[in-house]
């Protein structure tokens, strides 16, 4: 998304990342969505990063939470 030089990008993608699609709805905007993830935008993107931001840890901790609670 423009915010990790290229060389930071190629230590960043491995075998072992999860890629996420990006749904679009018919009355989505392609110029208003590659302005966003590719403009210069920058601070509102970063806030967007930070605020969606997920490591493994965090997924696993979701799924345990998620079975503990289905078992209750």
């Amino acid at each position: 998304m423009g915010e990790i030089s290229p060389d930071e990008f190629k230590h960043f993608i491995g075998e072992d990342i999860r890629l996420e699609p990006v749904m679009l709805t018919k009355d989505a905007s392609i110029d208003e969505i590659l302005s966003y993830y590719m403009g210069k935008n920058t601070p509102a993107r970063q806030e967007f990063i930070i605020d969606n931001l997920r490591v493994e840890g965090d997924i696993a901790d979701e799924e345990e939470s998620e079975i503990i609670e289905k078992a209750s």
